[in-house]
């Protein structure tokens, strides 16, 4: 029997599906990524779970919708009884590994994974602070955006490649793999290398058209989160000087990936391996006067996806328009992989997508959001045509992204689309409870005190030596020792 396909799985943070060039933007440079979306399938209406990191990232490694493996925000616990995409792949035989920013809440840090050799192994959020004093706050986020102060080789993005060669050169060539190298690009700080940044600032960037009055007639849970993030403190020259960076920080992440599939390819280690590439929720960067994520626009729910098996020939060339989730992604690397698919996920399988065949596709996909960023929770429902955002107790939101993909006109409330709107909420609401889920986040956050981490914060990033201590691996950037003038 052939061996069993090894998984690379490429995964960025906060990379909006409007700044990749294979979407159609002309301006960011995408080129490796942009190569892989048309070498393999490239789903146009891919979606997460939770338009948040750690959320976003446990629904995606359980399969599961955030209220059913209780997903709720940044400090949430992957409890022991959700299955993990890596902890079955062990069960059948894959040596699995986790590289870079994951941000587990609690004191478990492996959720599955037997090595993380880097990364944000205390549990916090690994980004590197950059500039290197930077003073607390959301507004310093666009502020400070420009060129990096860390050396270039000791950037997070850097740093995970070296691991990553490490760890599959090390590999012994009969067993199968599953890798998940996780980068924080293009998620905040917005700094990237200075030949990157000059390539977009300050004459090569565009910025989103917000149409006058637009802001003003918003719903609630939008400029909810404009207050909560102080967006509309930020003039215009800083929003674009941001936006550049970000663009900067999209180009510096593809080149990360590029040079990491150069290697590997040379190396032969793609040889029998299924690419995955995505991000775990978009970035607003000033669409819609919004600025980060936890939104239900396209912007911030829906994400890039790229899936590349070589072996597969008809899956090659593929855009797919349905509406697909992050969620999938379980259920279809266990089809490709040829090991069984576990009971009790929400995702389903996408490898008939993927050759072209959508008889029998659900053609939804669902976002929720429980953070407390904004105004409440939401929950969305996203169908070939159609978006529809409902809430406990505000009114719902009803997008048509055929007439009007920029998502400017809520149709919901109108007698015309009374019928349809009632349609849609019927389908979002089958089975879901919002006082259930509220009594759940009760629970949740009692139980999560036992999971409690013990150690101190530390720097961002930290490494495991062989004899398993961890330690951190940037102190040296924000506590260096200054050479005397004249020495």
């Amino acid at each position: 029997m052939a061996q069993r396909p090894n998984i690379l799985f490429l995964m960025s943070d906060e990379h909006s599906p409007h700044a990749i060039g294979y979407e159609g933007n002309s301006i960011v440079q995408t080129p490796n990524l942009d190569s892989l979306a048309a070498s393999g399938t490239y789903f146009e209406s891919a979606y997460c779970q939770v338009p948040l990191c750690t959320p976003s990232r446990m629904c995606m490694l359980t399969g599961k919708h955030a209220h059913r493996c209780s997903a709720w925000n940044n400090g949430s616990v992957l409890f022991p009884e959700h299955l993990t995409m890596p902890a079955h792949f062990a069960e059948h035989g894959y040596a699995t590994a986790l590289v870079g920013k994951m941000h587990f809440g609690g004191k478990e840090q492996l959720n599955g994974f037997q090595s993380r050799p880097y990364g944000d192994l205390r549990g916090y959020a690994g980004h590197q602070t950059d500039p290197l004093k930077t003073p607390s706050g959301t507004r310093q986020r666009t502020r400070l955006a420009g060129i990096t102060e860390i050396p270039t080789s000791m950037l997070q993005e850097r740093v995970i490649n070296t691991e990553t060669l490490e760890y599959l050169r090390s590999q012994p060539s009969e067993q199968p793999w599953f890798l998940l190298a996780s980068y924080s690009r293009p998620h905040f700080p917005l700094t990237a290398p200075k030949r990157l940044f000059d390539k977009y600032w300050p004459d090569n960037v565009d910025m989103p058209n917000v149409p006058p009055g637009h802001l003003e007639q918003t719903h609630r849970y939008a400029k909810g989160l404009r207050d909560n993030f102080n967006t509309e403190e930020i003039p215009p020259e800083e929003a674009r000087k941001s936006r550049a960076a970000y663009y900067a920080c999209c180009e510096f992440l593809d080149e990360t990936v590029g040079d990491l599939l150069a290697l590997l390819e040379r190396d032969g280690l793609l040889d029998n391996t299924i690419i995955v590439y995505t991000t775990d929720h978009g970035e607003m960067a000033g669409e819609h006067g919004q600025w980060w994520k936890s939104s239900y626009y396209e912007a911030a729910a829906r994400v890039p996806l790229i899936v590349y098996d070589r072996s597969s020939q008809e899956s090659h060339g593929k855009r797919v328009t349905a509406p697909v989730e992050l969620n999938d992604l379980f259920p279809t690397l266990c089809a490709s992989a040829g090991i069984p698919i576990p009971e009790g996920l929400d995702g389903s399988d996408l490898t008939n997508l993927m050759s072209g065949k959508t008889e029998g596709w659900r053609d939804t996909a669902i976002t929720e959001y429980w953070s407390n960023q904004t105004t409440g929770p939401m929950r969305m429902l996203r169908t070939p045509r159609y978006k529809y955002v409902a809430f406990p107790e505000d009114e719902s939101i009803l997008f048509d992204l055929e007439t009007d993909p920029d998502e400017f006109e809520n149709l919901a409330g109108q007698a015309a689309h009374r019928e349809l709107e009632a349609s849609l909420h019927e389908q979002l609401m089958r089975g879901f409870s919002w006082e259930s889920v509220a009594e759940q986040i009760a629970a949740d956050k009692v139980r999560s005190q036992d999971f409690k981490e013990p150690w101190g914060k530390g720097t961002p990033n930290q490494y495991t030596l062989p004899d398993g201590r961890v330690v951190d691996a940037e102190i040296c950037l924000y506590d260096p020792s200054v050479r005397e003038e004249g020495g």
